[in-house]
């Protein structure tokens, strides 16, 4: 009896072993070749990643264009599904560290949304110096929305735009997120509208750019706190950062994906807005999608609830995480975009 159990012990722990080491392997980048780029772009040099599929040159690029926070090349692991999907499509993928993290010098908390897509442009040419390209475009996630509409405000010479999750004012956005927040905690009207004005005074204090007076303020209350003077400072910088005047910019083909469970990103006023400037300027190379049960980072709702990078959920189910239809419409939309 004790040998029947402990073989079935045995058994067990090998079939989980061989699973293990079956979805780690699924988790890892599958490119033909990684070419280490590194470019230069104002006092900062960035240290990026190109991944090649396992197609001849010229290829085609995707250049991914970070959301907020201290992203590495692949978001912690955070990206992995996604640019292997593109690699099996045959698309090239280049991300790169954001300023400070990683081996890319500098610090992004100091950047506006111009500084970033001005790092973009350089990448851009750099890229092209490595391999024959035959299009590149850009892939911009939350925060890079911001950042594609600096690009398209500086007519970058790009293929494409693709923004998933973006915003359209910061300020909104903040106040959006901030309303979210008090549901999710169980507020009262009474206590949310107290809680949605203390915002307002601590987002006055961002505008005048006060952070002794940002401070003292937060500390009267019991909500968190403050901000770091870094982060206060970022928040400065780019308060004003609103993405319509871009948007009306926007020539090259535009893909637009939101997730229906955003709690982030009011995505209804997004694609609103999109819509109506891309009519208003007779624009028709564009397609906006409302992915059902997605959430910000296009995942599937019900995965991912406690917002970590990489998730049990992405070992045991793989790209299965992501909202039905979310990678496929993206290389969808890339192969017949790109095929006219």
């Amino acid at each position: 009896m004790k040998k029947i159990i402990l073989f079935t012990i045995l058994l067990v722990s090998i079939c989980l072993l061989i699973f293990s080491l079956y979805r780690l392997d699924k988790m890892e980048i599958k490119a033909s070749d990684i070419r280490d780029i590194t470019f230069s772009s104002g006092k900062n040099t960035l240290a990026g990643s190109l991944y090649l599929p396992n197609t001849q040159e010229p290829h085609k690029v995707v250049v991914f264009i970070h959301g907020d926070g201290a992203a590495d090349q692949t978001l912690q692991g955070g990206y992995n599904f996604i640019i292997n999907h593109l690699l099996h499509s045959g698309y090239a993928v280049f991300s790169y560290d954001k300023a400070g993290v990683g081996a890319s010098s500098g610090n992004w908390l100091e950047q506006s949304m111009k500084d970033r897509a001005e790092e973009v442009l350089q990448a851009i040419p750099t890229i092209k110096e490595s391999i024959q390209i035959e299009a590149i475009g850009t892939l911009a996630f939350s925060q890079g929305g911001w950042v594609t509409s600096e690009l398209a405000l500086a007519d970058a010479p790009v293929d494409f735009y693709i923004v998933a999750g973006g915003a359209i004012d910061w300020m909104d956005q903040h106040l959006y997120y901030e309303t979210g927040y008090a549901k999710s905690q169980g507020f009262s009207a009474a206590e949310t509208q107290k809680y949605l004005d203390y915002i307002k005074k601590s987002d006055a204090f961002v505008v005048a750019n006060d952070y002794a007076g940002y401070q003292k303020y937060v500390k009267s209350y019991e909500y968190g706190q403050p901000m770091s003077q870094e982060r206060f400072n970022f928040a400065y910088i780019n308060h004003t950062a609103n993405a319509t005047k871009g948007i009306a910019k926007i020539q090259a083909p535009f893909l637009g994906l939101f997730g229906e469970e955003d709690i982030n990103v009011d995505v209804q006023n997004s694609m609103s807005v999109y819509e109506k400037i891309f009519k208003e300027n007779g624009k028709t190379n564009y397609k906006l999608y409302l992915l059902k049960d997605a959430n910000h980072e296009l995942l599937d709702s019900k995965y991912n609830k406690n917002n970590d990078i990489v998730t049990f959920d992405a070992f045991l189910y793989g790209e299965k995480i992501f909202a039905d239809g979310a990678l496929d419409t993206l290389t969808y939309w890339l192969n017949k975009t790109l095929s006219q």
